[in-house]
């Protein structure tokens, strides 16, 4: 059982009045505590943001990048494609970027990463 569910079936109990504020003030500081947490983000989340605006910035503009190609821009904190991929998915969620497929020889089909138009 949680936090959040105990206090609430002891607000539905009504047991007391003063128990019953209690329980409320403790769900409240629970809410203010989990915005808090969302609005900061992690560490690494943070970090994110500047490796992300780095990678934009180190993009020509017309270009088609792989993840392959974006490690060997040598920007700090990109060190592999593992890292590179899922970051360039939430770069293209915020329009700056577009996905494509790019054929590769020997290799196949992967993601191309091109600069969005006003980026």
């Amino acid at each position: 059982m949680t936090q959040r569910e105990f206090f609430t079936a002891v607000v539905s109990a009504n047991i007391s009045d003063s128990i019953t504020e209690y329980a409320t003030s403790a769900i409240a500081k629970l809410d203010e505590k989990n915005a808090k947490r969302k609005s900061t983000g992690t560490a690494t989340q943070r970090a994110n943001v500047l490796i992300k605006d780095a990678i934009v910035s180190a993009m020509e503009a017309g270009v088609t990048y792989t993840a392959a190609e974006i490690v060997a821009l040598g920007i700090e904190g990109v060190s592999s494609t593992q890292k590179v991929s899922p970051l360039m998915k939430q770069i293209a969620e915020d329009g700056k970027v577009v996905i494509s497929e790019v054929k590769i020889k020997g290799k196949g089909k992967v993601k191309g990463y091109t600069l969005a138009e006003g980026v």
